[in-house]
C-alpha cells in the first residue's frame, strides 16, 4: 500500500535546497480550497490543476503563471507556496499519504525521486508522444541522465540545473580592501583574516548553516570530486569501499575546514535560510557558502527591487566564485536538477498536468524561469539574457557559465536515500569533532551494504 510505505520512510528523508529570496511563506501553507489532486473544474468551467512549490519563488510566479494560462485558456492553474523546501516536504509527505496531493509535484532527483517514485507518473510515453522517438534530445545529457534515476519511464523530467559549492561574497567589501577572489585556501585564509582585521563588526569566516545536511554535503560532494574525481560515485554504487583513503581524505580536508576557521564559528547550530542568509544580505558577514541559484539575487531587476525595500544600499554588490582548491587538485563544482517535475499518478486531469511540465521543462516557462537565474537552463539551446546588476555581477555569471559546461564533476546528489541521510550524519559528526574520518566512512559502509542498488 502506498500510504504505509510513505509514512515508513519519506517523513524521515533529509530535505534539501532552498533559495535568495521567497524561503519564507507568504502564508500559513495550506492550500486553498481544494488544494489537493483536484477533480474539480476552476474559475468558469476551466480544468483546475493545483501546484505546491518552494520555487518557483513568489517574486517568479506570477509571470509563469500568467504566460502559462495565456498559452493555456483552459486551464486554471492554482499555486500555493508552502515555504523552503523542508516544509514543502513534509507538507507533500502528509498530502500524498492521505490520498491529496496536489496535481503538479515538484520534486528533485535522486534519493528524493526514488522516495516518491510509486506515486509519480511515468512521463517518458507523454514525452514521446509530444516531441516524438528523439524526444530526449530536447535536454542537456547531465539533466536528463539524472532525470533517470528513478527510471527509464522516467518519473519526472529536468526543470533547471544548479551547481555547488560556490561562495557567495560581499563584493563592495572585498574592493574596499583591494580583496581578489581566492583561488587557493591560502589565499582563501587570507581574506578571511584581512577581514577580520578590518571589519571587526563582521562575522569572520565563511557562513555555511551546517545544521541542515545537505549545505554539507554540498560542500563534501566537491572536496571528493577535487581529491579524487569520479570515486564518491563507485562508493555509492558498492564497486568501492567508503573507507577507501581518498574518501576518507576528504572527511578529514572536510573537518579541518571548521577547526581551522575557515567557516564561521557556531556554523553548526545554523540553517542556510534564514539564519546565513539574512545575516549575509544585512552585511553582517562577508562571505556565504551556497549555490548557484544565489545568482537570481545578482540581476538588476533583483538588485533594483532590493534597493526599493531597503534591504541592500545602491552600491552593495555581490559576487560569487566556486569554491577554492583546498587539496591540490582541480577546482570543481557538482550540478544538479534542482527542480524536476512530476505528475501526481493520481491526478484527475493528467492532460491539463502535462501541458504544464512541458511548459516549464521545454517550453516558455523554460526560458521565463531559467533567466531569472534561480535555476540554469537544462533545456538545449536555451540562452540567458538576463541584465546584471553589475560588473561583478556579469563576470560572476560568466565563471559560473563556463564551469558548468567544463568543470562539473558529477552529481550533487547521492541515488540512495540510506546513503544520503548517513552522509548527512557523517558530515556533522565530523564537523561537531563528534566522530573521526575513519568512523564515520565505517559507519557509511556499513549502511552500504544494506542497500538495494
Amino acid at each position: 500500500m502506498k500510504t504505509n510505505k510513505l509514512i515508513g520512510g519519506l517523513l524521515t528523508l533529509s530535505l534539501a535546497g532552498s533559495l535568495l529570496a521567497g524561503c519564507g511563506s507568504s502564508n500559513n501553507g495550506e492550500p486553498a480550497a481544494n488544494g489537493g489532486a483536484s477533480s474539480d473544474s476552476g474559475a468558469k468551467g476551466k480544468t483546475k490543476i493545483t501546484f505546491w512549490k518552494w520555487i518557483p519563488t513568489e517574486g517568479q510566479m506570477p509571470e509563469l503563471e500568467a504566460a502559462f494560462e495565456k498559452e493555456n485558456p483552459d486551464i486554471d492553474l492554482e499555486v500555493t507556496h508552502v515555504g523552503e523546501s523542508g516544509a514543502y516536504f513534509q507538507k507533500l509527505s502528509a498530502g500524498l499519504a492521505g490520498g491529496e496531493g496536489p496535481d503538479v509535484i515538484a520534486m528533485q532527483v535522486g534519493a528524493n525521486a526514488n522516495q516518491y517514485k510509486e506515486f509519480l507518473e511515468p512521463l517518458a510515453p507523454y514525452a514521446e508522444k509530444e516531441w516524438g522517438a528523439d524526444w530526449k534530445s530536447n535536454f542537456l545529457d547531465v539533466a536528463l541522465e539524472q532525470a533517470a534515476y528513478s527510471g527509464d519511464d522516467f518519473r519526472v523530467l529536468p526543470g533547471g540545473m544548479t551547481a555547488t559549492p560556490v561562495i557567495l561574497y560581499n563584493a563592495t567589501m572585498f574592493e574596499k580592501y583591494g580583496l581578489q577572489v581566492p583561488k587557493t585556501l591560502d589565499e582563501l585564509n587570507n581574506v578571511i583574516q584581512v577581514l577580520k582585521e578590518k571589519e571587526p563588526g563582521v562575522i569572520p569566516g565563511v557562513g555555511i548553516g551546517a545544521k541542515d545536511g545537505w549545505t554539507d554535503r554540498d560542500v563534501f560532494m566537491g572536496i571528493v570530486n577535487e581529491i579524487a574525481p569520479g570515486k564518491v560515485y563507485d562508493a555509492q554504487e558498492g564497486k568501492i569501499p567508503w573507507t577507501d583513503p581518498d574518501i576518507v581524505k576528504a572527511f578529514q580536508v572536510w573537518g579541518d575546514l571548521f577547526k581551522n576557521g575557515v567557516f564561521s564559528d557556531g556554523a553548526m547550530g545554523q540553517s542556510p535560510y534564514p539564519n546565513v542568509s539574512d545575516s549575509f544580505t544585512k552585511g553582517k558577514s562577508s562571505m556565504f557558502s551556497i549555490g548557484t541559484w544565489h545568482l537570481s539575487g545578482f540581476t538588476k531587476v533583483a538588485h533594483d527591487q532590493m534597493v526599493k525595500d531597503k534591504t541592500i544600499t545602491e552600491d552593495t554588490h555581490w559576487g560569487m566564485f566556486p569554491f577554492p582548491n583546498l587539496s591540490g587538485g582541480k577546482q570543481n563544482m557538482v550540478a544538479t536538477v534542482d527542480i524536476a517535475w512530476g505528475m501526481n499518478a493520481d491526478s484527475k486531469h493528467k492532460d491539463a498536468v502535462w501541458k504544464f511540465i512541458k511548459f516549464m521543462a521545454a517550453g516558455e516557462g523554460q526560458k521565463l524561469w531559467t533567466n531569472t537565474l534561480q535555476v540554469l537552463p537544462s533545456q538545449k539551446g536555451v540562452q540567458v539574457t538576463a541584465e546584471m546588476a553589475g560588473k561583478t555581477e556579469e563576470q560572476s555569471l560568466q565563471t559560473v557559465t563556463d564551469f558548468m559546461s567544463n568543470n562539473i564533476s558529477g552529481a550533487r546528489e547521492l541515488k540512495y536515500p540510506e546513503l544520503q541521510n548517513a552522509l548527512f550524519d557523517a558530515l556533522q559528526a565530523v564537523a561537531l569533532g563528534g566522530k573521526t574520518p575513519e568512523k564515520v566512512a565505517e559507519d557509511i559502509e556499513a549502511v552500504s551494504k544494506t542497500v538495494q542498488r
